[in-house]
């Protein structure tokens, strides 16, 4: 269904377009934007603060309620800041006639790039305590590294996705469903990749056989791990960079939209746009032909 080298270009697109917002927003001018109508004054301390309260409140539900089952599924940390900042968004987008107005299209740049400070933090928050819990255990490997970094790309990844889809609904309701639907999607996504390529593992077991069978060179298991590893690494970076590349195109496509309506949907165009452009004209001629068939049909029973 998704091309890499298509999911390649997209989060090339989107991290090209969101190097200069970044600046914009945490450059020495505020007036270069209104950050401190959505956050207070000063705005990027205010945004640290945040930041910094809704990841150790995160870490306390998860250490708090140690057992609950939600646990498997949830990032506390993330799911949290993602809460609270999305919130905050929502408030400036949505609430007050007067704090609407004064929304432009242009704002989106600076307003989406103030999200970097929060997605920075948890990151760092999320890579000590992986550190810290497998230094408990037998070491860490330069391949284990590896998959905690993309590990953490996904967190990222998937508060990005959480924070756009709560803020470009008007319906609170409407985009907290839309949003979890869409996330058990791609949980179960990550889940079946993560398997083959890292649990089960095809890649090391193939590179194994062809050096047995064509060189009759006998390489350790360590390196048939590390290559499972690489490959899980290689794919699964690459489909979250474009998750947030594409998020990132997306809503600033869309933000124009959204202060006219106060509804896209912009999980679905997402999945739209992470379509391999063959695939999806594929299912357009699919559906154009289902259409024309049904014309047809329709036709016949009212000649007859």
């Amino acid at each position: 269904m998704y091309n890499i080298r298509h999911l390649a270009g997209i989060a090339r697109e989107g991290f090209a377009d969101m190097g200069p917002a970044v600046r914009q927003a945490f450059n020495a001018n505020p007036d270069d934007d209104r950050l401190d109508e959505v956050y207070g004054s000063p705005p990027r301390t205010r945004i640290m603060a945040f930041a910094v309260f809704a990841i150790v409140a995160g870490e306390l539900i998860t250490g708090l309620f140690p057992e609950l089952p939600l646990n498997k599924f949830i990032h506390w940390p993330a799911a949290v800041t993602g809460l609270a900042f999305a919130v905050l968004i929502r408030r400036y987008l949505f609430v007050g006639e007067r704090v609407r107005e004064g929304v432009k299209e242009q704002d989106f740049p600076w307003l989406a790039a103030s999200l970097a400070m929060p997605l920075g933090l948890l990151l760092l928050e999320f890579l000590i305590s992986q550190v810290v819990a497998r230094l408990g255990g037998n070491g860490l490997a330069f391949g284990d590294v590896l998959v905690m970094f993309v590990n953490e790309l996904g967190v990222a990844a998937a508060m990005t996705i959480a924070v756009a889809a709560l803020c470009f609904s008007s319906n609170w309701t409407k985009g907290v469903w839309n949003l979890a639907v869409r996330l058990l999607v791609f949980r179960i996504m990550v889940y079946v990749t993560t398997l083959i390529l890292l649990q089960i593992g095809i890649v090391g077991p193939i590179l194994t056989g062809i050096l047995n069978s064509v060189f009759g060179i006998s390489i350790p298991e360590w390196i048939t791990e590390l290559a499972d590893q690489l490959s899980y690494v290689g794919v699964m970076s690459v489909i979250y960079l474009a998750v947030i590349g594409a998020t990132w195109t997306v809503c600033r496509r869309s933000f124009g939209e959204l202060l006219e309506v106060g509804e896209v949907d912009i999980l679905k165009t997402m999945e739209e746009l992470s379509e391999d452009p063959k695939t999806r004209e594929k299912k357009q001629k699919k559906r154009e032909e289902k259409a024309r068939k049904k014309a047809l049909k329709a036709e016949a029973r009212k000649n007859s």
